[in-house]
């Protein structure tokens, strides 16, 4: 079981305080990386996609700053989940390199936020009636993440006891 933990600084995030749309997508990246986890884990990831209710459980959720969500993956084994991360990670490096050779203006906070909103939702939509390729998933959550400002790690459930206590 991985135990996932999502946390933003949201001091340092370009709005400098936490957003409503903070919240959704920050719930949306943990979903999204379960499902993304679950294509990898499951030749029947539209049967896994359907057990999220069963196979994720949010433990704690902390609005105090950083904002974290922590959440177990009882169906997926810490390792996968690692596995999983590190490609996140990877296209994490590859959009944040993209962003900064092309020097673009970023359009406003809002707008990015929105614009994750409506991808992951689509994603998401997408995935549950047919299923897609898991590398869409993880280059999505990675951007997610990067715009967010965000971090998300994987433990093993044997780390349980340092997680910081419930509120």
């Amino acid at each position: 079981m991985a135990v996932v933990n999502i946390s933003m600084d949201t001091r340092k995030s370009l709005a400098r305080a936490l957003l409503p749309q903070d919240i959704e997508l920050n719930i949306l990246a943990i979903e999204l990386f379960y499902y993304a986890c679950a294509s990898w884990h499951s030749k029947d990831f539209l049967r896994a996609a359907d057990d999220i209710g069963v196979s994720v459980e949010v433990d704690q959720i902390t609005f105090s700053n950083p904002f974290d969500i922590w959440a177990f993956f009882k169906s997926i084994p810490s390792g996968l989940a690692t596995e999983v991360l590190d490609r996140t990670v990877y296209y994490r490096t590859e959009v944040e390199r993209r962003a900064a050779e092309a020097a673009k203006a970023r359009q406003s906070v809002i707008s990015d936020k929105l614009d994750n909103l409506r991808k992951a939702n689509e994603l998401r939509a997408e995935l549950l009636s047919s299923g897609t390729d898991p590398d869409e998933v993880t280059r999505l959550l990675a951007q997610i993440l990067s715009d967010q400002g965000a971090t998300l790690e994987v433990r093993d459930v044997s780390q349980r006891k340092r997680l910081p206590p419930s509120r």
